[in-house]
């Protein structure tokens, strides 16, 4: 399966439909995006910092950031932080996250050195392991971090 990314400044009418499902599944951070983009607090729009959407057919199926993380102990390391990564169930081992990931990964890479990111359920950490992302344990920021370079 193929989809379409486009990176967005603006969050799509069906953004609420995905909320809706990540909310069923217990997943918030779908509708956290949403008010801190509504409430100006994380619109994407820093420097080097974007908002993913992908599409099936023209149906929003994923979503997926990128923010700056600040690196306290090594400031020559950028770090770019992957933020509110949601794929529809049914899309799900289809590859649509990898696509997304990888695409997220090949625009970062410019500007970022490496990757972190919060996942705390086990099918979030087999992907991201899947996608070479190595656990991080008792760092207070992330739990999985990818050297991009």
């Amino acid at each position: 399966m193929t989809i379409d990314v486009k990176e967005v400044k603006e969050l799509p009418e069906e953004i609420s439909k995905l909320a809706q499902q990540a909310n069923k599944e217990g997943f918030e951070f779908v509708v956290r995006m949403i008010e801190e983009f509504e409430s100006g607090k994380n619109r994407f729009d820093k420097p080097n910092e974007f908002l993913l959407m992908a599409y099936d057919d023209g149906q929003l199926i994923a979503c997926g950031g990128l923010n700056l993380q600040w690196n306290d102990q090594d400031v020559e390391t950028r770090i770019g932080r992957v933020r509110r990564f949601y794929v529809l169930p049914q899309y799900r081992k289809h590859g649509v996250g990898k696509q997304l990931l990888q695409y997220l990964e090949k625009k970062a890479i410019s500007n970022f050195s490496a990757l972190c990111l919060n996942t705390d359920t086990k099918s979030g950490e087999k992907f991201y392991q899947k996608m070479n992302y190595v656990f991080v344990e008792n760092h207070p920021n992330y739990n999985y971090f990818k050297y991009l370079i």
